[in-house]
């Protein structure tokens, strides 16, 4: 293969590629496919990864080592250094101003930094696609690792496929089998209405991306002979590439990350529409040069890796000031994408481009660095700009090992409550306690114990005398009241006694008739991780009501599992639902739900936690209240503006006590307000 010269399409497709992902993550719901694009960039990697490898020349007919091993450094070296100074000043930021975060984000740092992120997400089963509690800075880099991956497995297979001396149009099939093989890894591992992250991070099922790539470099030779023969083909060229370009638009635009039909069908069209656009961009074909060869889009493919190591943490980072913004995600996605654009070009004309050089951090080449630094003192020729850059390193690598040496793997307070909360729920038979909760109590036993010996009331309850009880029993002894009468009022006291007792900020919040209605209307709380986790303190209000929540429940999921509770007969007719949380809500879902529920009287929470795509949540609902007369919002967006500790400290469930009883207080005024005006009517 001839060497190529650098193409500046290459450098546009990079750009545009880098674009839509960052408007995935922030415009989920204008662009729902620019996660598609990570494909695009695999396959432009594959294809120069092949046409590197092949201009490394055999000697005397066996494999140039040395040229290997100098490209795989030079690869290594183009990775490791930028990513390895994007985490070190995260981990020296998080060390300086949020000093807590890094007891969560142990191994994140550390599968980031040795290319082995995609694993680790795997073995703890994360999601990438739904947003919870435990937001990492660190979550793109399955990219990262899942590339080198790409790049370790394709190097033995290239010099397996020379050393067998197969013929370009051989290699072109031996990788296209590969491609192949890794699509039936996607039908094979991939479980309809199941999480795909584990097809979505998995180098077997995406390496098809990157051998596609491959496949495109040795099948580019053959294509062109096959055209020869067409006497206008530039024209060809131009109709091919437009065609293709607007498939791929399409798609970006329709993809749902959720869906079945993009694991079985969208994803590999993808990569042949990106295969397709890469040879198109290769014999430099007019329609498409025109676009991805302006100036803005270039400079951003140049930059794409620096924007890419920034984006994800930096979005993290705003919306952690999710509170701070008023949960305006206008605002917000505005300064993430100016801080992006800043950090990004910073990035890398200082750290990419060397703007700076750090002695024994801007390259590997450490032999050079210790002679230059050991020649500088030894003559005493002092480089200012070298020596103090070199200082400011030292210091943040201080930093850096102190920051790393406060990391940790603890789990963060909402995700412990979850699984407090169901191992609390679920049946145990030998009543062993939680793991954690060993030490509470034992420490508990103890002072039970003190209470007993000393009479004391550490723990114990202290008997008090209930004085609004016995005035009341005096009052009614006082007063002749029908028998009748005295009954239905000690009934309706008794109630209101036992909500101020286990719910007193919401028995305060309520009115009595409305208190009444909540503790008598039948009602089932449906829907995520904030219904199981509020659902237990929700019944202490609405007492003949009853409740499932499941952690990263989403619409499409939530359906079928509506389904068979309504079978069971578990679901009542009112019914709060609270979804959108996790990954947003499309059409289809909320139609099946409302359609499954029947009859009922259904009121949507809308949401105010730290998500993406509040917007799109809340105007869904919106829409669905006006279509059916049978569903209604309950506003907490609006209810909780200006309240940020009605949120636990991950901004997306309510506080354990001021949140979820000024939820319940909201939730029973919206059902009264309906219901009541319905029956009076």
């Amino acid at each position: 293969m001839s060497k190529m010269q650098r193409i500046p399409s290459f450098d546009g497709l990079k750009g545009l590629a880098i674009v839509s992902i960052i408007a995935y993550h922030l415009f989920p719901s204008v662009i729902p496919g620019g996660f598609l694009m990570v494909n695009t960039f695999l396959v432009i990697s594959g294809y120069f990864f092949a046409r590197k490898m092949e201009q490394i020349p055999d000697i005397n007919y066996k494999i140039n080592w040395s040229r290997v091993w100098q490209y795989l450094k030079k690869t290594v070296e183009r990775l490791f250094i930028p990513v390895f100074w994007m985490i070190l000043l995260v981990v020296v930021g998080l060390l300086l101003f949020y000093p807590q975060e890094l007891k969560h984000i142990q191994s994140d740092v550390f599968s980031g930094l040795f290319f082995y992120n995609n694993i680790f997400q795997i073995s703890a089963e994360r999601s990438y696609f739904v947003q919870m509690t435990n937001a990492s800075p660190f979550t793109h880099l399955w990219y990262n690792a899942l590339y080198l991956q790409s790049f370790l497995v394709s190097i033995p297979l290239i010099l397996l496929t020379r050393q067998l001396k197969l013929s370009v149009q051989s290699k072109a099939v031996f990788w296209l089998v590969l491609v192949l093989l890794s699509h039936l890894m996607v039908w094979y591992l991939y479980s309809p209405g199941e999480d795909p992250s584990r097809v979505y991070y998995g180098l077997s099922t995406r390496l098809s991306s990157f051998a596609i790539g491959i496949a495109a470099a040795y099948v580019t030779p053959y294509i062109l002979k096959l055209i020869s023969v067409i006497k206008e083909k530039r024209v060809f060229y131009n109709i091919i590439g437009v065609l293709t370009a607007i498939d791929m638009l399409f798609l970006i635009l329709i993809t749902k990350d959720q869906a079945d039909i993009t694991y079985h069908l969208w994803l590999p069209a993808f990569n042949i529409f990106s295969m397709i656009l890469v040879f198109l961009i290769s014999v430099r074909t007019q329609s498409l040069s025109v676009w991805l060869s302006l100036p803005p889009l270039t400079a951003i493919g140049k930059r794409s890796y620096a924007y890419y190591l920034w984006y994800y943490p930096i979005i993290v980072f705003m919306m952690s000031q999710f509170r701070i913004f008023n949960g305006n995600m206008t605002w917000i996605n505005l300064a993430s994408i100016v801080a992006i654009a800043i950090v990004g070009e910073l990035f890398y004309r200082l750290i990419e481009r060397q703007g700076i050089y750090f002695w024994f951090g801007s390259s590997f080449n450490f032999k050079e660095d210790a002679a230059d630094l050991k020649r500088m003192f030894k003559e005493s020729e002092f480089n200012k700009k070298k020596l103090l850059a070199f200082i400011a390193y030292m210091i943040l690598l201080l930093l850096f090992a102190i920051g790393l040496l406060q990391t940790a793997n603890n789990k963060r307070l909402t995700q412990f409550q979850l699984e407090y909360q169901a191992f609390q729920t679920a049946t145990n038979i030998q009543g062993d306690p939680y793991p954690l909760e060993e030490g509470m109590i034992e420490t508990k036993e103890r002072l039970l114990n003190v209470d007993d010996v000393l009479d004391t009331h550490l723990l114990a309850e202290r008997p008090l005398r209930d004085f609004h009880e016995e005035l009341m029993k005096i009052t009614d002894e006082a007063q002749a009241v029908s028998a009748e009468a005295q009954r239905i009022y000690s009934e309706n006291q008794a109630v209101f006694n036992q909500i101020e007792a286990s719910s007193p900020l919401t028995f305060e919040l309520l009115p009595p008739e409305v208190l009444l209605f909540a503790s008598e209307v039948p009602v089932t709380f449906f829907g995520d991780s904030l219904v199981f986790l509020s659902g237990p303190q929700a019944m202490d209000v609405f007492l003949n009501g009853n409740h499932f929540g499941q952690a990263n429940l989403q619409i499409w999921d939530a359906v079928d599992i509506m389904i068979d509770l309504i079978n069971q007969g578990f679901v009542k007719e009112n019914v709060v639902i609270v979804l959108g949380t996790n990954a947003g809500l499309d059409e289809d879902g909320m139609t099946q739900l409302i359609e499954a529920a029947g009859e009922r009287q259904l009121f949507f929470v809308n949401t105010n936690s730290r998500v993406m795509h509040i917007d799109e949540v809340n105007t869904m609902i919106k829409e669905f209240t006006k279509a059916y007369s049978n569903v209604h919002e309950v506003d907490w967006y609006n209810a909780q503006q200006g309240h940020p500790e009605w949120y636990d400290g991950d901004d997306i469930h309510h506080s354990p006590e001021v949140g979820r009883a000024n939820f319940n207080a909201l939730v029973a005024e919206k059902m009264f307000e309906v219901l009541e005006s319905a029956n009076n009517n």
